[in-house]
């Protein structure tokens, strides 16, 4: 693997790319997209600063950094440099942030740990979201219950009429509420989680669900009590906030949420960020928290926002019109991973005067005059883009996060005042920057980046008087389909395209100008354009992620089946299996089942999936048939059976130290150690910490892999069995497992004696 890795950073240069790579490995292509590269941020006195890769949970900020092994070290710059790294990287943890680093030659030597570490890392975390705050919360109100109970039901249709989605209910007795939020979720007919902090308002909520809404199953998720299947599900906060990942984040379309004065803890901000229901209802005897806060905005804040088509179409945000530009740019041999073309490529095909001078002539053509932001490449493209509009007496400056403060405030002031009529950017205006009277967005900058493009795109959609719309230029350069830019069209999912036509916009006026165009007309508000066409133009919308949506992966199928790695991924490439789509990116091939077929997968290879009904005697069947490349898998399961406690739990450190003692041992007593090839054969050379390693990268896996053992998501200091094999694991199995342990060591060394 690192061989593979090493040639891959040789083409491309960028030890980010080999990032982007086992990211993917780790968590899949998917949620790749959701990375956000250099991305923006300002220290605690203002400065910008730029992360390598920024990613956004429901309840928290991760920023990964990429360092050669000399960047930030003391010895090797000035001690102001040195200082001002910690500055930027205490202003981050300051703000919330959690910051994970690692070397350049790490990723390239060391994938495998790097993905250990990521998946560690990012154990407990619920979810991985869209950094999505330009775009309007959803909408919300908070009503009191009044004696007929009818009336809230009437109010909360009346809301969902309006486009609200969350609603507070606030009345000092708690069964009316519970009574008035079930009888609503009834009407509606969807699927509902009803969520509760304390064990009897749980079970008020269940037989509350029992008495009227008998048509459809109940289940708790409490304790050991976990129904995932009922329709209507009522549990405890507690017990639901470790195991988000159990449940997609479509599966309620009504969530519930009783004593809502507690949604400021992390575990309902978690859920709240985590599930997407079409409603929200929040249950309370105040609307306000006791510092004053309203418990409404809090639920807004910490629900997912509108999608951009939903805001634009509800009217938060001002409608978009899009003309497409071609260019006869190539960029079909520019070198890319999932989510960004590389620097060096795309510089050499975009950097050219024809290009730019295209930009300055389109403005010119159809929108001069009007207030637009041209996002470009890089501080260089930004500079001959602003110097090529100021020859044409066009007010323009390029900005950019790296410049002086001073000079970056001065010209954002201007172009707010009027005084410029076009920016030119390359990262500052990405996120943090909000000027509602851009009128014309300009995407010059290439980018596989959804989060990217939807950063950029959010610039210009804020409503301001006057403002009938956003006008949108898409340059689109030559490529294939797989490494084509996004566009407007891509990103909203719109096929039809007509040159300056209203591409997203509340329905009455679409329909408006539909009409207008069956008569012959051209909008009134779109004469100053330079562009029209009657007729649409189908566009290909083509997206390798949509085409793999809802798709397992093979190393997803991998886990999900508790298989060795590469099992699935040998039987396809040796034609025993056939995929139902296959995606090659760059350099690496992806294969794909659809979700029906695990099944068939399973009878073709003669897998048996684990289950509560079987997973003991996989157990105990993996524990006697363990490849012994070497001796860590007994000597690791003899460790964590010592160091146990009475619910299957076993501190980290605990096992570490039981694991490290018996090579210390074999060592003190003379006796071979391990192969001369394996790491723990130096065992009086390891820390602590590598000794870990070596337990987690390779025995630990395994057993994780089939979800025998896991970390405790509660506390990642400890590593336990699975529940459900635990509560069937009697004493004597305990027994028998330490002997089958003992008697697996003893085969592995007697050839080594």
């Amino acid at each position: 693997m690192a061989e593979r890795l090493n040639e891959r950073v040789a083409q491309s240069s960028l030890p980010e790319d080999v990032f982007v790579e086992l990211f993917s490995q780790v968590f899949g292509l998917e949620k790749v997209q959701l990375l956000s590269y250099d991305h923006p941020v300002e220290d605690i006195y203002g400065t910008s600063r730029y992360i390598d890769y920024a990613l956004k949970t429901p309840d928290t900020n991760v920023a990964f950094e990429i360092d050669g092994l000399t960047w930030h070290h003391p010895e090797a710059i000035t001690v102001a440099k040195f200082e001002d790294d910690l500055l930027r990287q205490n202003s981050l943890i300051h703000q919330g942030w959690r910051v994970f680093r690692w070397t350049d030659r790490e990723l390239m030597s060391e994938p495998e740990r790097v993905k250990e570490q990521l998946a560690l890392f990012l154990e407990s975390v619920s979810d991985l979201v869209s950094f999505e705050d330009f775009l309007p919360k959803q909408r919300g109100e908070a009503i009191e219950l009044r004696p007929h109970q009818e009336e809230a039901l009437e109010s909360f249709e009346r809301m969902r009429a309006e486009g609200k989605t969350i609603a507070l209910l606030t009345h000092a007795q708690g069964a009316g509420k519970t009574v008035a939020a079930i009888s609503d979720a009834k009407r509606i007919g969807g699927r509902t989680l009803f969520l509760a902090h304390r064990r009897e308002l749980v079970l008020q909520a269940y037989d509350t669900f029992r008495d009227i809404w008998l048509e459809e199953t109940v289940g708790l998720f409490m304790g050991d009590v976990r129904d995932h299947d009922a329709h209507n599900i009522v549990g405890s906060i507690q017990s639901l906030a470790g195991r988000l990942k159990e449940f997609d984040a479509n599966t309620f379309e009504y969530l519930v949420v009783d004593e809502a004065h507690h949604a400021a803890a992390s575990s309902y901000r978690r859920l709240l960020g985590y599930f997407r229901p079409k409603f929200v209802l929040g249950l309370t005897a105040t609307p306000d928290r006791a510092d004053g806060q309203s418990i409404l905005e809090l639920f807004q804040e910490c629900a997912h926002r509108l999608d951009l088509k939903t805001a634009i179409e509800m009217g938060e945000l001002v409608p978009i019109r899009c003309v497409r530009v071609k260019t006869n740019v190539d960029l079909t041999r520019v070198r890319f991973n999932q989510i960004q073309y590389n620097r060096k490529d795309i510089e050499e095909r975009i950097l050219i005067p024809p290009r730019d001078k295209l930009i300055v002539k389109t403005y010119l053509h159809h929108v001069r005059g009007r207030r637009a932001v041209v996002f470009c490449v890089n501080i260089r493209h930004g500079e001959d883009v602003a110097e090529l509009f100021r020859r044409e007496g066009v007010a323009a400056r390029s900005v950019s996060g790296r410049m002086p403060r001073r000079d970056r405030e001065k010209y954002l002031q201007d172009f707010r005042a009027g005084q410029l009529q076009v920016l030119c950017a390359c990262d500052i205006l990405n996120e943090g920057w909000d000027c509602p009277e851009v009128e014309v967005l300009m995407m010059a900058r290439p980018t596989l980046s959804k989060v990217i493009y939807l950063q950029q795109l959010g610039r210009g959609t804020r409503k301001a008087p006057g403002k009938e719309s956003l006008v949108v230029f898409d340059f689109v350069d030559n490529a294939t389909r797989y490494n084509q830019s996004l566009n407007l069209h891509r990103v909203l999912g719109v096929s039809k395209y007509r040159a300056g036509g209203l591409l997203v916009a509340p329905e009455d006026q679409m329909h408006d100008e539909e009409m207008r165009l069956v008569k012959g007309e051209k909008p009134t508000t779109v004469l100053d354009i330079g562009v029209w066409a009657r007729d649409y133009e189908e566009i290909d919308l083509f997206n390798w992620q949509e085409a793999v949506a809802g798709m397992i992966s093979v190393s997803e199928l991998e886990v999900e089946l508790s298989t060795s790695q590469g099992f699935i991924r040998r039987a396809v490439e040796r034609g025993i299996l056939e995929t139902d789509h296959t995606l090659t990116l760059g350099d690496r091939t992806y294969h794909y089942f659809a979700e029906e077929r695990v099944e068939d997968v399973c009878e073709k290879l003669g897998i048996e999936k684990i289950g509560t009904h079987n997973i003991k005697q996989r157990f105990i069947a993996f524990v006697q048939k363990m490849d012994m490349a070497a001796s860590y898998k007994p000597v690791m399961l003899t460790a964590m059976l010592d160091a146990l406690n009475d619910r299957g739990r076993a501190r980290m450190a605990d096992v570490t130290a039981k694991f490290r003692e018996f090579y210390e041992s074999r060592k003190q007593a003379g006796l071979v150690v391990e192969r001369e090839s394996a790491s723990m054969s130096r065992v009086d050379q390891l820390e602590d910490a590598e000794v870990q390693q070596v337990m987690l990268r390779m025995p630990f896996e395994k057993f994780e892999r089939r979800k025998f053992l896991e970390y405790d998501h509660r506390d990642l200091a400890f590593i336990r069995f699975a529940p459900d094999l635990w509560r069937q694991l009697k004493s004597d199995d305990l027994t028998e497992l330490r002997e089958i342990c003992k008697q697996s060591i003893a085969r592995y060394y007697e050839p080594l004696e």
